[in-house]
């Protein structure tokens, strides 16, 4: 007997998929669970042989983490340079992605194409030289050091993204509005914006989440003032043990902004990926 005559196949196959996808998605959370589980656990219970699931929490890893390590400070650099150098590669890239994919630029694609390579290049490769000219310039262990660095890394993948999305808005749009007598900053921000803002608010989460966990290039440029989370978080691993509390305190604090920033702009998320630029 074919598929098409037993009804309850398609039911079947449809249950096989959601247990696959199910057991996908509790695969990929099970690490964030058990992180923030241990967070809340005293060092006895994190040490112990057999994972322990019930218990009576605790708030001494995060008491810990403030008062030893005072890790607002590297918090609050990670969220002052991960904030500005998104808003700079946005409003930047948005520019770069306009005047390529709506003007007649030479070898357009090209141009995205070579930009986007530069993303890829290895960051070990540059930190050295990237050190050398911020030593000079005065702006090592300062947010604009760190802000200069991360709007150069992802303002080619911002620039790919956001073109993606550019080349698909009709140009009969561009076309109406400059007899209605629009120039092209006006078009970007009076018409194509709008019908782009999911996939910006897309090109801004990644920006973002790239940005906030950096960690060579804050290791190498930063020695304190200006020191991240994610560099404090690499002194919890000393010669002879590692702090696990602290670590799972420490990341479940940096959960927050990211969780924060996909909460404000989740609607956007799926009209964004519907459009095609994420591929």
């Amino acid at each position: 007997m074919s598929d098409r005559a037993r009804p309850g196949s398609g039911r079947v196959r449809g249950g096989v998929l959601g247990a696959l996808v199910g057991g996908f998605v509790l695969l990929w959370l099970f690490p964030i669970y058990w992180i923030v589980l241990t967070s809340f656990k005293t060092p006895l219970l994190i040490n112990e042989k057999t994972p322990v699931f019930v218990f009576s929490p605790t708030m001494e890893n995060y008491t810990h983490l403030f008062t030893e390590f005072n890790f607002a400070r590297p918090l609050w650099n990670s969220l002052v340079v991960t904030s500005v150098s998104t808003v700079v590669v946005i409003i930047l890239a948005l520019l770069a992605a306009y005047a390529l994919a709506r003007m007649d630029v030479p070898g357009g694609r090209n141009i995205a194409l070579w930009m986007l390579s530069l993303r890829f290049m290895p960051p070990i490769a540059i930190v050295i030289p990237f050190f050398i000219a911020w030593q000079r310039l005065g702006i090592i262990d300062t947010h604009l050091g760190l802000i200069l660095v991360y709007v150069a890394f992802n303002l080619p993948f911002a620039v790919w993204m956001l073109r993606g999305f550019l080349v698909d808005v009709p140009r009969d749009l561009d076309e109406a509005a400059m007899l209605d007598g629009l120039g092209h900053v006006a078009i970007l921000r009076r018409i194509i914006f709008p019908v782009i803002a999911p996939g910006v608010a897309v090109t801004a989460i990644f920006t973002f989440v790239f940005a906030f966990n950096e960690y060579l290039m804050a290791l190498v440029l930063t020695s304190r003032n200006a020191s991240t989370a994610p560099v404090t978080v690499a002194k919890f691993i000393q010669p002879y043990s590692i702090l696990w509390g602290d670590v799972g305190a420490a990341a479940t604090i940096q959960l927050v902004p990211i969780l924060i920033v996909v909460f404000l702009l989740q609607r956007h998320i799926m009209r964004g990926i519907s459009l095609g630029a994420v591929k």
